[in-house]
């Protein structure tokens, strides 16, 4: 299937050419004067679908976040890389924290301003931050990752107390800049309302200047950031959906770093050729099906396992990730993230998937009609691979494609009986399993909750309970083991691929500050710390 690859995306090349030539010209030369008085970072990547970081998690949102929002920690600088595993003081100078681990006295860094006048962050800041999930307020996503909190007192304008409802191993990386960990500005958000998700105010090196919609997203550097302000004065976030396009302008030195839908082998040759480079960085993403074990006919495990036996996931891998591009994915877990373990995988069993069906009162297959599929990223390739190899044990699936924004929306009303879905997160088993398997996270379009168990599945609520009350290592990695085990058991989710983070670059144009093959976690973020990248010539 890859031999046609290559011409395609040669035509492709050539078809892009115009675009990107009357594209540059309109859109991103500025004036000689102002070109050699700047510092700019062109980024090709997608539109984020708002600017609001407790709202998306689409990636290209979280990935431009990360420029312009902190969090009371950071992930820790140890031996030139950026960990996950263990977090510094950010917004928080200190912390203290009781000997039963259930209370966290945060001492934040005095005047550390918001953009735009705003004022300095606050206590007041911080429990509005954290309490705007937890009350799931309309469009949060992440709430979840902080359910164990019992309580937030602000104590003095600079300090704030979080009791917990139990002891949680993770919680200080949970407080990390990234997704629910954002501080965002209480007044903000209450000027701007439902508005503030294209008025962003953070405390991160750069500012919102402004949103042209199909065009570009503009930053400025923050002059006041408390870390310094970056070397770089403004940041240009294109709108640049093909990958063919991107290509040419990393080529051409329209842009300085991309951001593909997706790194073939095709993709990759073409980087080396133009003495671009390829950061890669990790654990990365998984992709994945979860099968909705409440309706018919997937309510009957039988069909749920010959869904499973009935694809192909090497044949997946090899077709969009051969080689060292991706690995096959060997738990729901993916490797890396704390409390991993291999567990056993329906192999791919056509006539066994056959059988299963006829005694689930299928002897003639089934179809599922009105399938959304995203346009974007590998989501159509991956599709039209599946459904070719589940028509071949009765199972028809008519697709419909859709965009991505569409995709999310629709899959969080369960419209898809089964749920193509990639993640990234923080890499522990808790805030993973969580966000994907635990019951609060099903969706429900009557109640607004737009969570990600697409599965609708209960099975490891008792779990993820004991293992956040689990001190010690050990024991709660056994638990986490146990509970990919149910999963797997239960047949709710098929872990196909596993891929690192990838961003293609001009190293003549933008230095990063660690080393691109897996310096640092991926995550969803453009580079961990942007305010450290450098504009070179």
């Amino acid at each position: 299937m890859r031999s046609d690859i290559r011409p395609r995306l040669s035509w492709i090349l050539s078809a892009s050419l115009a675009v990107l030539a009357a594209f540059t010209l309109s859109a991103l030369i500025a004036p000689p004067a102002e070109a050699q008085r700047k510092k700019i970072l062109n980024i090709a990547a997608k539109e984020p679908d708002n600017l609001d970081p407790h709202s998306s998690t689409i990636g290209q949102s979280q990935a431009i976040s990360r420029f312009m929002y902190r969090g009371l920690t950071r992930f820790a600088i140890k031996d030139g890389k950026v960990t996950t595993a263990e977090v510094e003081p950010d917004l928080a100078e200190s912390w203290k924290i009781s000997p039963d681990g259930t209370v966290w006295t945060f001492t934040l860094r005095r005047g550390v301003p918001f953009h735009k006048g705003f004022g300095d962050v606050t206590a007041d800041d911080v429990k509005f931050s954290f309490e705007r999930q937890i009350k799931r307020a309309p469009g949060t996503r992440f709430g979840v990752n902080l359910d164990m909190i019992k309580s937030i007192e602000v104590v003095d304008p600079h300090t704030v107390q979080i009791v917990l409802k139990a002891f949680d191993p993770v919680f200080p990386i949970r407080m990390a800049g990234y997704q629910q960990g954002y501080i965002l500005s209480k007044k903000a958000v209450e000027k701007f309302g439902e508005q503030y998700k294209w008025n962003p105010i953070g405390t991160g090196p750069f500012v919102f200047e402004r949103h042209a919609p199909r065009d570009k997203i503009v930053l400025k550097a923050f002059d006041r950031f408390h870390r310094g302000r970056p070397q770089i004065d403004e940041v240009h976030w294109f709108d640049v959906p093909e990958d063919a396009t991107k290509l040419i302008g990393l080529e051409k030195g329209t842009f300085d770093a991309i951001y593909p839908e997706a790194v073939s082998a095709d993709f990759e040759s073409q980087v080396k050729k133009m003495g671009a480079v390829i950061d890669r960085r990790g654990p990365g993403s998984q992709d994945r099906f979860y099968i909705n074990m409440t309706k018919p006919p997937f309510d009957d495990i039988r069909v749920r396992k010959a869904f499973m036996h009935a694809i192909d996931r090497k044949a997946i891998k090899e077709t969009l990730y051969p080689g060292g591009l991706g690995r096959l994915a060997v738990s729901p877990v993916p490797v890396g993230y704390f409390g991993h373990t291999p567990v056993e995988i329906p192999s791919y069993d056509p006539e066994l998937a056959k059988k299963l069906l006829a005694e689930s009162g299928h002897p003639n297959g089934l179809t599922i009609k009105n399938y959304f599929i995203s346009k974007s990223f590998t989501f159509p390739k991956t599709m039209t691979l599946v459904q070719e190899q589940l028509t071949k044990v009765g199972i028809i699936v008519e697709l419909q494609l859709v965009e991505h924004a569409t995709y999310h929306d629709n899959i969080r009303k369960n419209l898809n009986p089964f749920v193509l879905f990639g993640g990234i997160r923080l890499p522990d088993a808790d805030p993973w399993l969580s966000l994907f398997f635990h019951s609060s996270e099903i969706p429900d379009p009557a109640t607004g909750n737009k969570g990600t168990n697409f599965a609708h599945y209960k099975g490891i609520d008792d779990l993820l309970v004991a293992g956040r009350q689990e001190r010690d290592p050990k024991k709660r990695a056994a638990i986490y083991h146990e509970a990919q085990r149910r999963i797997m058991r239960d047949a709710v989710c098929l872990p196909l691929n596993e891929v690192p983070n990838e961003w293609a670059r001009n190293p003549k144009r933008l230095s990063t500050p660690f080393d691109p093959e897996y310096g640092e976690d991926a995550l969803h973020f453009t580079y961990n710390y942007p305010e450290l990248l450098k504009i070179l010539n």
